[in-house]
């Protein structure tokens, strides 16, 4: 008896085992970034070649990027297909966050840009309100995101999105930063309720790692895991020099997912929405 509850235990202590190495990484985890920007005061400091080095130290096969101005994008797309997939982002020139949504010539830029092709999502772009969702503007991109049937890579709160689909409850959606501040409960509610939104969690990765894994994160996390995606927002260009910690932080909690869900979180439902570029590092293993 004595020796059958020892094997028991013994047991039991190499499950235990398994699971604390496998949430330490001992498979292998790529990261597909789906919020990346290359603006004009990164292209002196981290030109291509360097972006795709920092992307190979921190794991990162390929990455979804937009620009301010577009010219960047399309510089990373031209030197590596394979590494980068473009959105068109509407800020240029003289047009930004605050303005875009009612600045001349929006729409005849994006319709210039769309022409050029490859272009798989119009952003990441703000919207401060849901006046911002009805501007003429704003109607007619999500028009024409809905007939190229590109995502709409939105920076808001709950509400622009709720506007956002008033205006065509078909447009596909990619929530910046999971909402930047909405708590995981209204995550939930906002995935629940609308079956094309998808979201990318950058910047998220001190609310969903707290303690190690939110419990309420978690729950979203687990609930919509063929849904949520990781990015890390290179804004500016310090954050180039962060690239890898900023990967690592999401990796951290990853780990503590079950393989399926931390695999499709960090790159296999990127790849279903914006295609692998044939990268070896998402073939099955």
């Amino acid at each position: 008896m004595a020796r059958r509850l020892t094997g028991v235990m013994a047991a039991i202590a190499g499950l235990i085992g398994a699971g604390a190495a496998s949430a330490a990484g001992d498979w292998p985890l790529p990261i597909f970034d789906t919020h990346m920007h290359y603006s004009q005061p990164a292209w002196t400091a981290y030109p291509p070649a360097a972006v795709v080095k920092a992307m190979d130290e921190a794991g990162v096969p390929r990455a979804l990027v937009s620009s301010t101005p577009d010219d960047g994008t399309l510089a990373l797309y031209r030197h590596d297909p394979s590494r980068f997939t473009p959105e068109l982002r509407p800020y240029r020139e003289g047009v930004g966050l605050a303005n875009w949504t009612e600045a001349p010539g929006t729409v005849e830029y994006i319709d210039e840009r769309l022409r050029i092709g490859g272009y798989k999502g119009i952003g990441e772009f703000h919207l401060h309100g849901e006046e911002q969702a009805r501007t003429p503007i704003m109607r007619a991109v999500i028009e024409r995101a809905v007939r190229h049937g590109l995502y709409l890579h939105i920076h808001s709160g709950a509400g622009p999105i709720h506007a956002v689909y008033a205006v065509d409850p078909a447009v596909k959606v990619l929530w910046a930063h999971a909402g930047m501040s909405e708590p995981a409960n209204v995550v939930s509610e906002m995935l629940g309720r609308y079956p094309t939104l998808v979201t990318e969690v950058s910047f998220r990765a001190g609310d969903i790692g707290a303690g190690g894994l939110d419990p309420a994160w978690k729950d979203v996390l687990l609930a919509y895991s063929d849904r949520i995606m990781i990015g890390t927002d290179t804004y500016v260009t310090a954050r180039w020099g962060d690239y890898k910690r900023l990967i690592e932080e999401h990796r951290a909690y990853l780990y503590k997912l079950p393989r399926e869900a931390a695999e499709a979180i960090a790159y296999k439902n990127a790849v279903r929405l914006f295609g692998d570029g044939g990268r070896r590092e998402f073939q099955p293993r």
